[in-house]
């Protein structure tokens, strides 16, 4: 499979949202239905190296330009079996991040998901023997309750220990899937499409959203993301009050509305939709500025 190597400017080791701050869409948040805030702690802080919070009551793990959200409620199901793929962080040096979630006994699984044969809908796939942990650029890991992760390389002079960096999708319509972020979100085309993969960057951000095409059986239908493992994903937006009316004009239902202050979310402002495809997504204003 072709990967990239993906060239990142240095952060400080916790500094919220602060990439691309003028951007009017930036990747956010990720809201996860836990079995235990313990072992969410142990994989995102302890292993991942990011840092537990509170967010008003909730239990929050904050990297670079992303916050976890922990929701004490056992999960329906793990992210594979919905079109949310995996959560993409970038890491100095993926071999070593690799071992170390290996140590601590997490499994590594593949990027693609496996044709029909190989797995059931819902299980994870095995990694190759050669493993990317050893001798790639990239990674793929599950955590607890089957969360899916990427790593991918940054070679930046003093990058950071670990940064949120991309998305990943997966769908059998994974190119309608992608021209529909690009409607919603304002995303243009990235270069480099090929049979299997398309990608979209967010305005003033660049590399954010990928997808991958459905390689398992096409009779399956994926499933909602609510309920989940990962419920929803969080989008952070300028102006969200305009930028919601802007989906509705574009034939977007608001399935929740427009909150100046949501008490849900410690009272910033929010609004949800829904893509096509059953990924619940939380827009939000106000989350690049808490602590």
């Amino acid at each position: 499979m072709r990967t990239a190597v993906f060239v990142l400017a240095a952060l400080p080791a916790f500094a919220q949202l602060v990439s691309h701050p003028d951007a009017p869409v930036r990747i956010g948040h990720y809201h996860l239905n836990v079995t235990s805030v313990e072992a969410h702690k142990k994989f995102w802080a302890d292993t991942l190296g990011g840092r537990a919070m509170k967010f008003g009551s909730i239990d929050v793990i904050e990297f670079p330009d992303a916050f976890i959200f922990l929701r004490v409620q056992k999960p329906t199901g793990p992210t594979r079996g919905t079109a949310f793929d995996h959560i993409g962080f970038a890491v100095p040096n993926v071999p070593a991040m690799a071992m170390k979630l290996a140590a601590a006994g997490y499994r590594e699984t593949t990027g693609r998901e496996p044709k029909p044969s190989d797995t059931k809908p819902g299980e994870a796939p095995p990694a190759s023997s050669g493993t990317s942990a050893v001798y790639g650029r990239f990674a793929y890991f599950l955590g607890p309750d089957g969360v899916k992760i990427e790593l991918v390389t940054s070679d930046q002079k003093n990058a950071p220990p670990i940064v949120a960096h991309h998305i990943h999708f997966i769908n059998k319509q994974y190119v309608e899937m992608q021209q529909w972020y690009m409607k919603a979100f304002n995303a243009t085309l990235r270069s480099g499409q090929t049979d299997f993969f398309i990608g979209a960057d967010l305005p003033g951000v660049g590399y954010s959203l990928n997808f991958f095409r459905w390689e398992g059986d096409q009779s399956i239908t994926h499933v909602p993301t609510a309920g989940r493992v990962v419920d929803h994903v969080g989008f952070e937006v300028k102006n969200l009050d305009a930028f919601s009316r802007a989906l509705e004009a574009k034939g977007i239902k608001l399935v929740r509305p427009y909150k100046k202050t949501d008490p849900a979310m410690n009272n910033i402002a929010t609004a949800t939709i829904v893509d096509p495809w059953g990924v619940s997504i939380e827009l939000t204003e106000g989350l690049d500025r808490i602590n």
